[in-house]
C-alpha cells in the first residue's frame, strides 16, 4: 500500500461515502458559543465635535508642513482617544504583564457587553 493510495481510494470510490446512514445525528458543539449580539464593540477612537476642528487642523498641518511652507495637507478625519477603551486596554495589558513579565501584548479589540 503506497503513501497516496488513501487519496486516490478516495476518488475512485465516492458511492461509499454517499452510502453512508443518513440518520445519524450530527455531533453537537462542546459549548455553546455566547451570541454576538450581547457584545459591542468600543471604538478606540472617537469623533470630534466639528467647533473643535480648525485649531486642530491648523495645528496639525502647521506641524506637519514643518520646513515645507509650500506644500498642502488634507485633513480627513478628526478623531480623539477614547477614554474607555484606554482604560480597559491599560488594565488587561497590566494584568496579562503581571502574568507573564517578559513579554510584549497587543490590544485588538475591547467589547462590552449590552
Amino acid at each position: 500500500m503506497g503513501f497516496f493510495d488513501w487519496l486516490r481510494r478516495k476518488n475512485d470510490e465516492p458511492s461509499a461515502v454517499s452510502s453512508a446512514p443518513a440518520s445519524a445525528p450530527a455531533p453537537a458543539p462542546a459549548a455553546p458559543a455566547a451570541p454576538k449580539e450581547e457584545w459591542e464593540p468600543v471604538p478606540a477612537f472617537l469623533p470630534v465635535d466639528a467647533s473643535e476642528h480648525r485649531p486642530v487642523i491648523v495645528a496639525a498641518t502647521a506641524i506637519a508642513a514643518g520646513d515645507r511652507p509650500d506644500s498642502q495637507m488634507v485633513v480627513r478625519r478628526v478623531s480623539v482617544v477614547n477614554p474607555e477603551h484606554r482604560l480597559v486596554s491599560c488594565i488587561a495589558s497590566s494584568i496579562a504583564a503581571g502574568a507573564l513579565e517578559n513579554s510584549q501584548f497587543v490590544v485588538k479589540g475591547v467589547y462590552k457587553k449590552k
